[in-house]
């Protein structure tokens, strides 16, 4: 299990296109968006406000990209019914996509939060950067979760562009671009009800120094339990295909 994950970290992090993707676009999102507008949003100084929503966003973005493509591509090569003649048993495989999401989550997660710190002089007492950036990165494990599902419902082909509608979609909805006060009243009940939305939510009030709200715990809890539930059933229904 170890040799296998430290070859999907190698995979990972030798693919230069996707870190490009999942660490630098963000990176630069942020330094780009944080330099144009110089009034508070909802009384956090610009710079401070959007380096959780990127980090989300990046964050988001690595969970999605590492364990769904690579699930999709290696059922149709067949490699995840040679691994089932193994040791390796379908739990421990499973795992490993969810292990190396989740490192590669962190990595973009800090990447950010060293950008804003360095570059864009975001301060904040150590308690509040720590709080912050492990409570976006725990919450990002409903994304790994949902990336593994999304692996087993598409093929290596058409997800892509599932990965796309999820990655934006939720992103644009869960106002990480654009705070949700300026929605109108219907679409900012839709973002209140995005997983995005209540990650956020956790980085924000963590810099304050306070503690994560129920109902964001809740509503995350919520969307990772449907995500494993779908994820199990759809390895179930791909193992007695195969």
């Amino acid at each position: 299990m170890n040799v296998m994950l430290e070859l999907e970290l190698k995979r990972a992090f030798n693919d230069w296109r996707l870190i490009l993707f999942t660490i630098g676009m963000p990176m630069v999102i942020y330094l780009a968006t944080a330099a144009q507008f110089d009034e508070p949003i909802d009384g956090t100084p610009v710079a401070r406000y959007l380096l959780v929503s990127m980090a989300v966003f990046g964050a988001i973005g690595a969970a999605l990209s590492i364990g769904g493509p690579r699930v999709a591509m290696e059922r149709e090569i067949g490699w995840t019914r040679q691994l089932r003649l193994t040791a390796m048993s379908g739990v421990r495989y499973v795992v490993v996509k969810l292990m190396a999401a989740a490192v590669v989550t962190l990595v973009s997660i800090v990447a950010i939060f060293v950008l804003g710190s360095l570059v864009n002089d975001v301060h904040m007492p150590i308690r509040e950067w720590v709080m912050s950036a492990g409570l976006v990165w725990a919450g990002s494990w409903v994304f790994c979760v949902l990336s593994v599902l999304l692996g087993y419902l598409f093929t290596s082909t058409s997800i892509t562009v599932g990965l796309m509608v999820v990655n934006m979609g939720f992103s644009m909805l869960g106002g990480l671009f654009w705070p949700v006060n300026g929605f109108p009243h219907w679409l900012r009940v839709v973002a209140e009800a995005t997983p995005t939305y209540h990650l956020a939510q956790l980085g924000h009030v963590a810099q304050n120094g306070d503690w994560p709200a129920t109902t964001d715990v809740a509503v995350l809890a919520v969307y990772l339990l449907v995500s494993v539930a779908g994820a199990a059933w759809l390895y179930r229904r791909d193992e007695v295909r195969v």
